[in-house]
C-alpha cells in the first residue's frame, strides 16, 4: 500500500457506527431474528418536498430510477408495523436503555425529551419511504491514543430491510432484518490516519459490547465512514463490515480523492469538455461484438459521446487497480446499465476497431478525444450517457460529494449523491420519550470489558481465555452458573475453546439451552474432562440433560487391564524406544478410555506399566 502524507494531504476521518440489538424490535414485539419466507408485497417509491418544500438529492436521484420493491415477509420476525399497515407501537424499553447506557458512557448530554424523526430513504430498504431514528445524546466524548474525539450524537434507530435479490429494475427485499433496534455513535472527523480511523471503530465497538445487548455476528455492526482532504470532498462510505481492511479502506479513498484531484488539475490545462449523446445504432449493425450484436437484436439503442480532453486519462489508476473510465462507468450502471465501453481500453479485443474508427470521424473527435457508448432501452440509455457526461463534467472541478459502498478490495464503488438536509421531519405516531433525572439516574454504567476481563482473572481464569470470554455473550451464562461454587478455569475453557472447536465440527452447540449450560458448568466436578465436549455434542443433538451426562465409568482394576493389552500389542515400540513410547501409546489407549476415566488417570497407570515392562 503505496504511503501518503496523511498531514500534508489534510486527511480527516469521522464514522458512524450502527450496532443492532439483542432485543425486540423497536416498534412492535416481533423478535429480531430469521423466521420462515412467507407471502411478497410489492410497492413503488416516490420523493417528495420536506416540510421546507425542498426535496432531498439523494431521495429524488433514487425516485429518477423508477425501480419496484417487493418485500418477502417472515412468520416470526414480521407484522402490520414492517408493512406499513399499522401505526408504529412505543418504542421498546430494553432498546431504550441500552441507547441511554451508551449516551451516558460517552458523556453526552441527554435531552429531557426525546422525538423520533422521520429520514426520508427511498432506495426500497424501508416500506414507508423513510426511516425512524431518534437521538438520545449529543456532544459527547471518546478518549482514544490519540486524543479526545467529540461524539456528535448517539441515536436510537429502526434497521433496514435486507436485500435479497436484483433483477432488472426489480429489488427483492427480506422484512426480517426490517425494524430490528440499531444504535448509532456519530463520531467528528477526527481522525487523521487510517490507524487513528480503525483505533476509533474498535473502541466504539468495545464500547457498544460491554452494554451486553448488542447482536454479535457478520452484519450486526457495520460502520459508515466519512473521508475528505484538502481540496477534496466529504464522502460517505456506507455500511463496511471488515475491520481488518479499515486502514486500506481509509487509505484508498485517500488515495482515490488525491488522484482526482490531480486529474481536475490536468483536465482543466486541457481545456477539457464533454459533448451531449447522440444515438449511433447505425454504424454497430453488422458489428462482429457479440454483446453490442445481442443488443441490437433485442431492440436496444447505442448511444455515443465524446469527453474532449480526455483521450488517455479513463485508463489511469485513481484507487487500487481501479481506473477513472471505471469510476465513469459506475454511473451509468447506477442508471441500470450493464456499463460502458470507452476508446482507453483494448478496443480491438472487442473487435470494435473499425466502429470507434467511423465514431471519431461522425463525432469530429481527434486523438486527444476519448469516446464512450452505452447500449440499452432508450431511455436508460440516455439517462446513463447524461450521468457519465454530468460525472465527466464534474471531474475538472475535483471530488464530488457522494454516498459510496465497499468492495472486497478496500476500494469504493458509486452508490448515489450523499443525502442534504432536506430528508428528517417529525414522526407523528410516536409520542415523545420523556428523560427526567430520576430515568436517567436508573440508567447503570455497564461494566467495561477490561473490567470484566480482570473480574475472570481473579477467579482463576488464564488472561488470554478471560479476554475472550469478557468479549462475549456467554460471559452472562459464566455469571449465571458462578452463582454457586464452580471450577471458574475449567467453566471458561468450555465457554470459549470447547464451544468454539464443537462449533468447527459442525456441532449445533449455540442450540443448547442456557440452563443445560448452567447445569453442566456446576457439574464439571464429576465429568471427566475428556467427556465434556461429548456432553456438548449430546446435548446440541437435542438430548436431555441428564442423559447428556450419563457418562460410562470404568475402575481401576478396568483400566489396568486395558492399559496392559495396549502395551501388549506395542511391544516393539516399546522394545525400540522404552519410556519414550509413552507419548505414542497415549492415543490409543484414550481411544479406548476417553470420557470413562480422567486422562491424567490413564497417563498415570501407562506410565507405571511402561517402567514395570522395562525393568
Amino acid at each position: 500500500m503505496e504511503r501518503l502524507d496523511y498531514q500534508k494531504i489534510g486527511l480527516k476521518i469521522g464514522i458512524e457506527v450502527h450496532q443492532r440489538l439483542r432485543t425486540h424490535k423497536i416498534f412492535c414485539s416481533c423478535v429480531s431474528a430469521e423466521g420462515s419466507p412467507g407471502a411478497s408485497i410489492k410497492r413503488r417509491l416516490r420523493p417528495v418536498a420536506g416540510e421546507l418544500g425542498a426535496v432531498d438529492p439523494a431521495a429524488l436521484y433514487e425516485g429518477l430510477r423508477g425501480r419496484e420493491f417487493e418485500y418477502t415477509t417472515y412468520s416470526q420476525s414480521t407484522c402490520l408495523v414492517e408493512l406499513d399497515e399499522e401505526p408504529p407501537h412505543a418504542v421498546d424499553a430494553d432498546a431504550l436503555y441500552a441507547s441511554l447506557q451508551v449516551a451516558k458512557m460517552l458523556g453526552c448530554d441527554v435531552p429531557n425529551e426525546l422525538h423520533v424523526m422521520r429520514k426520508t430513504v427511498v432506495d426500497g430498504s424501508n416500506t414507508t419511504g423513510f426511516q425512524r431514528t431518534a437521538v438520545v445524546g449529543l456532544d459527547g466524548t471518546l478518549v482514544t491514543s490519540f486524543g479526545d474525539v467529540k461524539i456528535t450524537s448517539v441515536a436510537l434507530e429502526e434497521e433496514s430491510s435486507q436485500i435479497l435479490e436484483r433483477a432488472g429494475r426489480t429489488v427483492r427485499y427480506g422484512l426480517d432484518r426490517l425494524g430490528i433496534p440499531l444504535i448509532e455513535i456519530g463520531t467528528a472527523p477526527d481522525a487523521h490516519t487510517p490507524e487513528q480511523a480503525r483505533e476509533l471503530a474498535e473502541a466504539l465497538g468495545s464500547l457498544l459490547r460491554s452494554t451486553g445487548r448488542v447482536q454479535r455476528g457478520i452484519g450486526t455492526i457495520r460502520q459508515d465512514v466519512n473521508v475528505s482532504i484538502h481540496g477534496g470532498a466529504r464522502v460517505e462510505i456506507k455500511g463496511f463490515q471488515e475491520l481488518r481492511s479499515f486502514e486500506a479502506l481509509v487509505h484508498n479513498e485517500a488515495q482515490r480523492q488525491f488522484s482526482l484531484l490531480a486529474l481536475a488539475e490536468e483536465l482543466r490545462t486541457r481545456n477539457a469538455s464533454a459533448t451531449e449523446p447522440r444515438e449511433v445504432t447505425h454504424l454497430f449493425t453488422d458489428t462482429q461484438n457479440k454483446i453490442l450484436a445481442r443488443s441490437i437484436a433485442d431492440r436496444k439503442r447505442v448511444y455515443a459521446f465524446v469527453l474532449k480532453g480526455f483521450d488517455g486519462l479513463l485508463k489511469r489508476h485513481i484507487s487500487g487497480e481501479r481506473t477513472f473510465g471505471r469510476e465513469l462507468a459506475e454511473h451509468a450502471v447506477a442508471q441500470g446499465t450493464g456499463g460502458m465501453i470507452h476508446s482507453d481500453e483494448q478496443i480491438g479485443s472487442y473487435d470494435l476497431t473499425q466502429e470507434f474508427s467511423k465514431l471519431r470521424e461522425v463525432l469530429n473527435a481527434d486523438e486527444k478525444d476519448a469516446i464512450c457508448i452505452i447500449a440499452e432501452d432508450e431511455d436508460v440509455a440516455r439517462r446513463a450517457s447524461a450521468a457519465v457526461i454530468a460525472r465527466a463534467a464534474y471531474a475538472l472541478k475535483g471530488v464530488p460529494e457522494e454516498t459510496r459502498a465497499p468492495n472486497p478490495d478496500a476500494t469504493t464503488s458509486y452508490l448515489r449523491p450523499l443525502p442534504g438536509g432536506a430528508r428528517m421531519y417529525p414522526e407523528t405516531d410516536v409520542m415523545p420519550m420523556i428523560i427526567d433525572a430520576k430515568t436517567l439516574a436508573s440508567v447503570k454504567r455497564p461494566r467495561s470489558l477490561e473490567e470484566r476481563r480482570r473480574g475472570l482473572v481473579s477467579l482463576g481464569v488464564p488472561p488470554q481465555t478471560a479476554a475472550e470470554l469478557a468479549d462475549s455473550t456467554a460471559l452472562e451464562i459464566f455469571e449465571g452458573a458462578a452463582r454457586s461454587p464452580i471450577d471458574a478455569k475449567r467453566a471458561a475453557e468450555l465457554l470459549t475453546s470447547t464451544m468454539t472447536a464443537l462449533r468447527r465440527e459442525g456441532a449445533n452447540v449455540d442450540s443448547i439451552k442456557t440452563e443445560d449450560l448452567v447445569s453442566l458448568i456446576r457439574d464439571l466436578h464429576s465429568i471427566p474432562k475428556e467427556a465434556v465436549a461429548d456432553v456438548l455434542k449430546r446435548l446440541s443433538e437435542g438430548s436431555a440433560y441428564s442423559d447428556a451426562v450419563t457418562v460410562e465409568r470404568i475402575d481401576k482394576k478396568e483400566l489396568d487391564r486395558i492399559v496392559e493389552r495396549v502395551v501388549r500389542d506395542n511391544m516393539g515400540i516399546v522394545n525400540k524406544e522404552g519410556e519414550a513410547a509413552f507419548k505414542k501409546m497415549m492415543g490409543p489407549l484414550m481411544a479406548q478410555v476417553r470420557g470413562k476415566v480422567a486422562g491424567e488417570l490413564a497417563a498415570d497407570a501407562l506410565r507405571k506399566r511402561l517402567k514395570s515392562v522395562l525393568k
